[in-house]
Formats: C-alpha cells, structure tokens, sequence
C-alpha cells in the first residue's frame, strides 16, 4: 500500500481526521488552561485547514462533480439563502460546541474521571466512518434505480 491507492489516502484522512475530533474534544480533560487550548485549538484548524486543501487528492471524484440546479431562483434569492445558510451553520455549531463542552463539565463536576473522553471517542468514531465511505461510488448507487 502506497500513498498512491487512493483506499489509502482515503483511511489516512479518515485517521487524520478522527484523531483531530478525538484530540479537540478530549482536550479539555488533558489541559486545563483555557489559553493552552485555544493555543492547541488554533493547531488544531490549521490541521483541519490542511486536511481541507488535502479533499481534492483524497476525493478525485469531487472535482467532477456538478449539481443539479432544480429550480432556478434569482441572484438575490440565492445571496439571501446562503447568508442565511451560513448564520444557521455557524449558531449551531456554537451552540453544539457548548453544549458538548457543557455537557463534560457537569460529569466531571459529578467527579467522573475523563468526562469529555467518552463524548470525543464517540464523535471520533464517527468522523472516521463518515471519512472513509465513499460517497460517490454510494450515490451513484442511489441513482441508479
């Protein structure tokens, strides 16, 4: 296996990813100074940055892909869907990110060990499955019938 098969790059980007879930949500049981972990937070992006700019090698199959316009709305229209897209997009991954946090701090207030942990393996896991599928191959599956 080289970094030439792409089933290879796609499990290295699974991993990549999952253990930058693991480590973002777990941090707060290992570091407890919140400057150090917005410090490694800030690592953390750049790492998700680059995992990013990484997509195109890792999912040629992207690159080609074009959607479908089903209806054909005004400029404006479209302006107006994706701010308002964006702003819901954002609020909730704050409100989930202190939910998720919050939600760590009342066990481990509750004196569970590792509170965050167990949250951070859980959404890890997950990321690695969502990663490592490959979605076009599955939609044109879908398509097909």
């Amino acid at each position: 296996m080289t970094l030439d098969d792409p089933t290879t790059r796609r499990l290295a980007f699974a991993g990549v990813s999952a253990l930058t879930v693991l480590t973002w949500y777990a941090l707060p049981d290992a570091v407890r100074s919140r400057g150090a972990r917005v410090v490694i937070k800030t690592g953390l992006l750049g790492v998700t940055a680059a995992g990013v700019a990484m997509m195109p090698q890792v999912y040629p199959e992207a690159r080609t892909f074009r959607p479908q316009r089903g209806i054909d709305l005004p400029t404006p229209v479209l302006a107006a869907l994706a701010v308002g897209g964006t702003a819901v997009a954002i609020a909730g991954t704050i409100w989930g990110e202190k939910a998720i946090y919050a939600r760590g701090e009342r066990r481990r207030a509750r004196g569970v060990r590792c509170a965050h942990t167990p949250a951070a393996v859980a959404m890890a896991m997950a990321t690695g499955v969502v990663t490592v599928v490959d979605w076009p191959k599955l939609a044109g599956r879908l398509t097909e019938s």
